[in-house]
């Protein structure tokens, strides 16, 4: 028991010391922060120093750091243009005559109900505008605001402004003279300006006229500039007798003394305090026995690569002006709202350099218990690397530079992926422009990021197990393509696989079809042959018989003749079939008279639809129709139809056979009513030895309308079959053609022969 006390007392120790590194940064970065005030109080004093120094100095406008009179000017502009705001704000007093807060102007969207900073911006509003009208009263500045409408105006002039416009009919010169226009919807436009300088500026070129500047020199960063009204209608003019009035404030203002002495003295101060904690925690990773134990048995301090120390050492110098940032910015900043979330930041900031810092000294110190030689071996990825590239990376370079040549900017996967770099690019470069609030905006981008790649990937997880599922089927056989929704970049994979599902379909369906048919062919020819003959085997039993008739044995030759006729016919037709299945068949065209062979077939099979009570009715235009086809395969066409009449039309009534042409083709179309009741498929009648007489009981051999369709198509034709009811159209589709090249003319010669 004493053992194992012991351990699990080791056991707890080790996993104690683990949070004191921790701990240590912790209470480090909260020192840091509960300095804050003292450094504020330092600032103070030396800008107390300053103050005493300085007193007597007159009044400046703010914000000059330059000598250039254009970058002066351009600075005084958009001091007049947030100034044309409070000019814009008592013209409005002036027009209503009533008293109207700044926040009633400016935010008349809210109406009448209380928002949160509504007092503060009409405080700093009002007290804003009385340092502006004091320092254009220092400067000799005149200025007034007209309202374009009805001409109502508010000045801090006894004379008439307006009269310095080039425009006007009382065009005067003046030393200093600038018009700045907002039209009705609140644009602003700069129609005039003189100075001895003799530049003129555009909006654009001034830059920052905006009422974004505006909410940020009221101090009013809480408010939104979207909900923010603005000057409508209104031209303001701005006069000054001294031609440099825009430059008489060259220096730096009070205000900005004030903020260069505060960062001054609280740079000083945090700079002090970052140092020396640094150097604590430096020492406390050397000395203290508890941080030797952490960086010798700690798995995860075993993996930081010496590069990752050297580079978060590196990351904390110069982290060290965004420290001092940090600090200055709290000590000058006047807005309390934002205080805890700038604690909270700089805290997470603090926490991490110098657990950033902690961390690095403790991977460093390894070298004391590896020795120098196994540390850069074993915790160098630069040696590590190098070592790899000098033994065999050489490969690995050709093969990089060989996928840079190969990149096709005309594929679009490669062109997608370019875009989608260049615009992460894009992303990072304006985030690092704007420094502190870059990083928070990077932050931001990068919650955004992993949360959108997170649930692509999950798209694609789902649409690949999709995919997955119904190749799975497949492959058990399941020929059921059910998947109906998008698979995102696997959409064409899933179009492709319905593909091969559809034509494995359609394989199956045609071995099953082709299978069917085979046992059928088989049944039928067995079937078709064999009634023949046996009846030519028991007719040629019964002349065997010498007590039979001379009459009856003529009666049994002529059933024998009747019956091997039938059999030859058989014969030849299924022979004729099978050429035609083959292609193995030859087809002589020649030119033929279309109507003519038409009335031929129907006057020959007269007898055999007369004996069958069919009625046949013939529509044959009276022109002439050549066409040049096969005349034998073409006779057996019609032939073929008209028998089919013969024997499956319905006795008593009419069948209709016309013949139409459109120039290039020739139709023959032959309807009749049938017999029986067509149950069959048109496509199947076509099939070989397929009857519409299902009980086989006529005398077809079932291959008719086979034939038709395989000389129909051997000549370039579409045979097809329309079953309406007990309706059996049959339409044949045969080109007219062309006679070859160098018979046209003996055609011609041979028609006017004719005629």
């Amino acid at each position: 028991m004493g053992i194992k006390s012991k351990n699990s007392e080791k056991k707890a120790e080790k996993r104690r010391s683990k949070f004191w590194p921790l701990i240590t940064v912790l209470l480090c970065a909260a020192a840091t922060v509960g300095a804050y005030p003292e450094i504020q109080r330092n600032g103070e004093d030396a800008y107390y120093t300053y103050s005493v120094e300085s007193e007597g100095q007159a009044a400046a406008w703010p914000n000059y750091y330059s000598d250039d009179a254009e970058a002066n000017l351009r600075q005084f502009t958009r001091y007049l243009y947030v100034g044309s705001y409070g000019m814009y704000w008592n013209l409005q007093q002036s027009i209503q005559q009533r008293v109207l807060s700044p926040s009633d102007v400016f935010f008349s969207a809210y109406g009448d109900e209380d928002f949160e900073g509504r007092d503060g911006f009409d405080s700093a509003f009002r007290t804003w505008m009385q340092s502006y009208f004091s320092l254009l009263e220092s400067f000799q500045v005149e200025v007034s605001m007209v309202d374009l409408s009805s001409g109502e105006s508010y000045s801090n002039s006894s004379q008439d402004l307006s009269q310095y416009d080039k425009g006007g009919d009382l065009e005067k010169e003046a030393p200093f003279f600038m018009k700045l226009t907002f039209d009705e919807n609140g644009n602003v436009s700069i129609d005039q300006m003189e100075n001895i300088a003799g530049v003129t500026l555009s909006v654009s070129e001034v830059g920052g006229m905006t009422k974004e500047r505006v909410l940020n020199w009221m101090e009013a960063y809480y408010l939104s500039d979207a909900v923010m009204s603005q000057p409508e209608n209104v031209a303001l003019y701005v006069y000054s007798i001294d031609e440099e009035c825009y430059v008489n404030g060259n220096g730096a203002s009070g205000e900005a003394v004030d903020s260069v002495y505060y960062r001054e003295a609280s740079a000083q101060s945090i700079g002090g305090i970052y140092l020396a904690v640094l150097i604590f925690l430096t020492l406390c990773a050397v000395f203290l026995p508890v941080y030797r134990r952490v960086r010798r048995e700690s798995a995860w301090i075993k993996k930081i690569p010496m590069e990752g120390a050297l580079a978060a050492f590196l990351a904390v110098c110069i982290l060290e002006r965004m420290a001092v940032s940090l600090c200055t910015d709290y000590v000058t900043s006047s807005w309390v709202g934002r205080e805890v979330l700038m604690l909270l930041i700089q805290m997470a900031f603090y926490t991490a350099v110098y657990g950033a810092w902690l961390v690095g000294a403790m991977v460093m110190l390894q070298i004391t218990d590896m020795g120098p030689k196994p540390f850069v071996q074993e915790k160098s990825i630069c040696f590590q690397t190098v070592n790899r590239v000098y033994g065999g990376g050489k490969g690995l370079v050709s093969h990089f530079l060989e996928s840079i040549r190969n990149i096709d900017l005309s594929d679009q996967s490669d062109k997608w992926l370019l875009k989608v770099v260049g615009l992460n690019f894009v992303i990072l470069f304006f985030c690092c422009i704007f420094w502190f609030w870059g990083i928070f905006a990077i932050l931001v981008y990068s919650v955004v990021l992993f949360f959108l790649l997170r649930h692509y990937m999950k798209k694609i997880k789902k649409d690949y197990g999709v995919l997955l599922s119904a190749t799975s089927r497949m492959a058990q056989g399941d020929l059921q393509m059910d998947v109906e929704e998008d698979l995102g970049v696997f959409e064409p994979v899933k179009q492709e696989l319905a593909k091969v599902n559809s034509g494995f379909r359609k394989a199956v369906e045609q071995e099953m079809k082709s299978q069917s048919m085979k046992t059928e062919l088989i049944t039928n020819v067995s079937h078709d042959l064999k009634t023949p003959l046996t009846a030519i085997i028991t007719y040629v039993n019964l002349l065997k018989d010498e007590n039979i008739t001379p009459e009856e044995r003529r009666s049994y030759v002529d059933i024998l003749d009747r019956k091997s006729l039938r059999l030859k016919k058989l014969i030849e037709d299924l022979f004729e079939v099978s050429k035609a299945a083959s292609g193995n068949i030859q087809v002589e065209k020649s030119r033929i008279s279309l109507g003519e062979m038409v009335q031929q077939a129907a006057a020959e099979q007269a007898d055999s639809l007369e004996k069958a009570g069919i009625d046949l009715r013939l529509a044959v235009p009276e022109e002439r129709i050549t066409a040049w086809l096969d005349g034998e395969k073409t006779y057996r066409i019609l032939e073929n139809l008209l028998v089919n009449v013969s024997k499956y039309a319905l006795t008593g009534t009419r069948a209709y056979l016309s013949l139409t042409t459109d120039g290039e083709w020739a139709y023959l179309v032959l309807k009749n009513i049938s017999a029986q009741e067509l149950s069959e498929e048109p496509e199947s009648l076509t099939e070989r030895f397929v009857r519409g007489d299902k009980s086989r009981n006529t005398e077809g051999s079932g291959l008719g309308l086979a034939i038709v369709k395989s000389f129909v198509e051997l000549q370039g034709g579409r045979f097809s079959i329309v079953i309406d009811g007990d309706l059996f159209k049959a339409q044949v589709r045969l080109p007219l053609g062309q006679a070859p090249e160098g018979e046209t003319k003996q055609a011609e010669e041979a028609e006017k022969t004719e005629e």
